[in-house]
């Protein structure tokens, strides 16, 4: 009996041709029905295939020879691996983040209607199936190599890698996926090498292209996304509270006293989204106003849940207020303003501002050096506790200002976590050095010397806080000292 006269044949065929032999110039593959465990196997040899294709190399799958079993192997080996990565990431405080789902699964009809769509330039009735397990295949090994530099990342002598890591794409790594995709696709048979240019420029436009756009969530997200201490209600209480707040806080500001040096504090705790700055600027102004007589010449600025009705907010223009405020009240030859600022910082030097849902605008050392030349204040002390503050240094610094920052230009500094009473430099220059001495710059060396026992003892990278010390300040600053220790450091 020949071929054609059996009666399975057709079926065969029909099979064969749904697997993308039809026209390929490759041998026929009629895979067996398989027992379970041999689709476990097929699933590792595809995996072995997209390591492969990722790594430009010719694999298996331009066989074009899987069937949609294959597929959902490959979709659930997907799910578990993200699953698992961002697991190993975030860990334990983290939940499963059901409404990730739909958005991790959003490029499965895409393969697909790619696959229908390339098939009659392939082969007709061929690769939808094989050419969509192909594409997954291809971002399982992306997705592994993301997770193992971003685990990599978190040790600080990689730190530099989490600039390269973030995920503004479908696919952690965009581009090589891509890329990867597009080399594969080329290499597949097909009539013309013009037909093998447009099932590329097909893949460009119904898959790369609305990728692009639709950003992968993770299955195991971060209990911590939220601020602390829950997020801001902006409500009647909250409008008719801040304005009153504010003024409050501006008019009982004290007058500076002729022949005295007084000393003016301006706390800002800009980010609410975490507790540590709020209790950091709280204790730092209870120092001052009972350790170095700022009761009532004080301000405090603070974005938090917490203190919405209680304190006003820590925003530019709130700011630019309160340093003008002091400008009017102080006497402007003998008196000095102490700027004390804490939030996260960023390396492109922006301390940040936030207080959601309000939008605000973040401080920059060209926006800082503004406002204090319009507020007309001449001697000051700036203190900048965060992350890359040293870049505050180089704009802020001149004959009568002290400006000392927790960092270098670019270094982190540590300590900001939830759940925190003081950042490291906070709790170094606060919370011990000034209850010890009234010399700033001798609490700055000391705070110093401390945290760099700290970082050496847990193996951090140092975060070198930085000084400027100008010439026509430190002997006001020294003056200062001499009154206040004469005082004992009343609030008179």
């Amino acid at each position: 009996m020949t071929e054609t006269d059996r009666p399975d044949a057709p079926a065969e065929d029909a099979a064969a041709t749904a697997c993308g032999a039809e026209d390929t110039g490759l041998p026929l593959q009629r895979p067996e029905p398989a027992p379970r465990r041999a689709l476990f196997v097929q699933l590792g040899r595809d995996l072995l295939d997209g390591g492969r294709g990722v790594l430009f190399l010719r694999s298996g799958l331009e066989t074009l020879s899987a069937l949609p079993a294959n597929l959902v192997m490959l979709v659930l080996a997907d799910l578990a691996c993200n699953l698992l990565v961002s697991f190993l990431l975030v860990g334990r405080s983290g939940s499963f983040y059901s409404n990730s789902l739909p958005y991790f699964l959003f490029y499965l009809p895409l393969f697909l209607f790619f696959g229908v769509a390339a098939q009659r330039l392939l082969a007709p009735r061929s690769a939808v199936v094989p050419l969509a397990a192909a594409l997954v295949a291809f971002s399982i090994p992306v997705e592994l190599c993301h997770g193992a530099l971003e685990w990599l990342a978190q040790w600080r002598r990689f730190e530099v890698l989490s600039d390269y890591l973030s995920a503004p794409h479908y696919y952690r790594f965009f581009g090589w996926w891509v890329a990867a995709s597009l080399v594969f696709l080329l290499r597949l048979k097909a009539r013309s090498f013009s037909r093998r240019v447009g099932i590329a420029l097909l893949f460009l436009a119904l898959v790369a292209t609305p990728l692009w756009f639709f950003q992968r969530g993770d299955l195991w997200a971060s209990g911590e996304g939220g601020n602390e201490s829950g997020a801001l209600t902006i409500d009647d209480e909250v409008l008719s509270a801040q304005p009153r707040l504010l003024e409050g806080e501006l008019s009982r500001l004290r007058h500076g006293r002729p022949g005295v040096t007084d000393l003016y504090f301006v706390g800002f705790a800009g980010d609410a989204s975490q507790d540590v700055f709020l209790k950091e600027l709280t204790v730092a102004r209870q120092t001052f106003d009972g350790r170095f007589g700022t009761a009532g010449r004080s301000v405090l600025l603070v974005n938090n849940p917490q203190s919405a009705t209680a304190l006003p907010f820590a925003t530019v223009g709130n700011l630019a207020r309160a340093l003008a405020r002091v400008g009017e009240v102080m006497n402007r030859d003998e008196d000095v303003l102490f700027l004390y600022l804490s939030s996260h910082g960023s390396r492109d030097h922006e301390l940040a501002v936030a207080n959601s849902p309000l939008e605000l605008k973040q401080v920059t050392p060209e926006l800082l050096k503004r406002l204090l030349v319009k507020s007309g204040i001449r001697y000051k002390v700036v203190v900048v506790s965060a992350c890359f503050s040293g870049g505050f240094v180089e704009p802020l610094k001149d004959a009568e200002s002290l400006v000392i920052t927790a960092s270098d230009a670019t270094h982190e500094s540590f300590g900001c976590g939830f759940g925190e009473n003081f950042t490291w430099f906070g709790e170094a220059f606060v919370g011990q050095a000034l209850k010890e001495t009234f010399s700033f710059t001798k609490a700055f060396e000391k705070s110093r010397e401390t945290i760099g026992k700290w970082e050496e003892d847990r193996g951090e990278t140092p975060s070198n806080p930085q000084i400027w010390i100008g010439d026509r300040v430190l002997p006001v600053l020294e003056r200062l000292q001499k009154e206040l220790e004469h005082r004992g450091g009343s609030s008179r």
